[in-house]
């Protein structure tokens, strides 16, 4: 599988916690094993070790890889994956009625949990909550955030697709 379909798939999957969790890992799998295969056709390249590196001594591209606080991340999180199962992903999830552009519009914060889809959180919707107003003009508004506990500070999709440019970009 290409990593960008995997990525794809796990954006699809953003709102199903378990199919993202198991998305996103694939994801990850997929991205790491991209070094792997260079790393197995090493013999056809020449000049690879200089180029790459090896396991005593960085290359060019394995330095410039681990500079990039992602990617060190990226094999770390593969790992996990591998050895102990799955990562310590996090979602925010955050719902609100917005009836009006107005910032002084009716607006309703709906209690959301992590594993709740979009009709759980319609049926939460206080009684009260929908006027007629809001039946014509509102909308639900639903935003949710993953992240991983080791990466706290970039939401995963966009370190997945972060990590897949840093390594579209390996050649000589």
């Amino acid at each position: 599988m290409m990593p960008i379909a995997s990525w794809h798939e796990a954006e699809a999957a953003y709102f199903d916690p378990d199919a993202f969790r198991l998305k996103s890992q694939l994801a990850i799998q997929t991205l790491r094993s991209i070094t792997f295969i260079l790393q197995n056709q090493k013999r056809r390249i020449p000049g690879f070790d200089e180029w790459y590196g090896t396991k005593d001594r960085d290359g060019l591209w394995q330095k410039r890889l681990r500079d990039i606080p992602l990617m060190p991340w990226l094999v770390k999180a593969r790992n996990k994956i591998e050895k102990r199962g799955d990562l310590e992903a996090e979602s925010f999830v955050r719902a609100e009625i917005i009836a009006s552009h107005l910032d002084e519009g009716p607006r309703v914060e709906v209690p959301a949990r992590l594993f709740e889809g979009p009709e759980v959180l319609l049926r939460r919707i206080p009684a009260g909550a929908i006027t007629e107003h809001v039946r014509a003009c509102g909308t639900l508004k639903i935003e949710r955030r993953w992240v991983e506990s080791d990466l706290p500070e970039l939401e995963l999709l966009d370190a997945l697709v972060t990590a897949y440019g840093h390594l579209s970009g390996l050649h000589r």
